[in-house]
């Protein structure tokens, strides 16, 4: 599958898109395109990958993307319904120059930082989702000074994490393709054995040269990529169900109980028995 790029559905009368984006248009498969892009979870949950970043989504999430950044909010359930509210809009949609001037320095280093993505949190999530909602029944003038203001509450905020690192920006179509198919065939086949050769095979090259390839493009090694993701997994489990730790362990994909304490710990910072404490009634 190759990466789509979306392009803005910009009518005569607007400079930028603000709009809500239901199945099956929720989710586009991984892609970039030249615009900045605000989004908003409504609804559904799955696996966000931004960049070299993965981590899961919920509902009410908030990141902003810069320009030219693959990204892919991939649901859990495919048959479940999700929806996002989206803004998307150019650098110079306000027009050539205008980021120079001394009112929008703050706005102008919030875009430098979106480069590799933002995770926003706590009351500026909350102030700028309802900023989001209220621009959907403006129009004119109006829209755009929401706008404005939307970006004004984002670049005076600390409450955000960047998510990604400037390795996978600006990836050329081949290389997004071979990391697609990389990350949907980990996604589908994490609780098996996955070996580098079948992964190798998909993208087409050496195993020796995919795990060169795949660390050089992501900043990580293949199998902690794998068990990133099963890692993952296992920690939904711990805290949806009663199940036993051994349970998870090889429901997760991994064949023994020491690697995966070894692993959990290494990536959670907890023991897998810390975690589950830690939700228990």
């Amino acid at each position: 599958m190759k990466p789509q790029i979306q392009k803005l559905p910009l009518s005569e009368h607007s400079s930028f898109v603000a709009d809500k984006f239901t199945t099956p248009y929720f989710e586009t498969p991984w892609h970039y395109h030249p615009e900045y892009e605000l989004v908003m979870i409504i609804k559904g949950k799955g696996k966000r990958f931004v960049g070299n970043h993965v981590s899961d989504y919920a509902e009410g999430e908030l990141d902003l993307l810069g320009p030219n950044l693959p990204h892919w909010y991939r649901k859990e359930n495919f048959e479940e319904t999700g929806c996002s509210l989206v803004v998307h809009f150019k650098e110079e949609f306000l027009g050539d120059g205008f980021l120079h001037i001394p009112e929008m320095q703050k706005i102008g280093l919030l875009f430098e930082r979106s480069q590799m993505g933002l995770h926003f949190t706590g009351n500026t999530k909350a102030v700028a989702t309802q900023k989001m909602e209220e621009m959907l029944s403006l129009s004119g003038i109006e829209r755009l000074i929401c706008l404005l203001s939307l970006l004004k509450i984002l670049s005076e905020s600390c409450e955000y994490a960047s998510l990604s690192s400037p390795e996978l920006v600006n990836l050329n179509e081949n290389e997004s393709d071979r990391l697609q198919k990389v990350f949907s065939y980990v996604l589908d086949h994490f609780k098996e054995n996955i070996h580098v050769t079948d992964v190798a095979k998909i993208s087409m090259m050496s195993p020796s040269g995919f795990s060169r390839y795949f660390k050089k493009r992501t900043k990580k090694n293949f199998s902690h990529f794998v068990n990133e993701i099963r890692i993952s997994y296992a920690c939904k489990q711990l805290i949806k169900d009663n199940f036993s730790i051994s349970y998870v362990c090889y429901e997760s994909g991994f064949n023994n109980m020491v690697n995966f304490n070894k692993q959990f710990k290494k990536i959670v910072k907890q023991t897998p028995n810390q975690f589950k404490q830690q939700y228990k009634l």
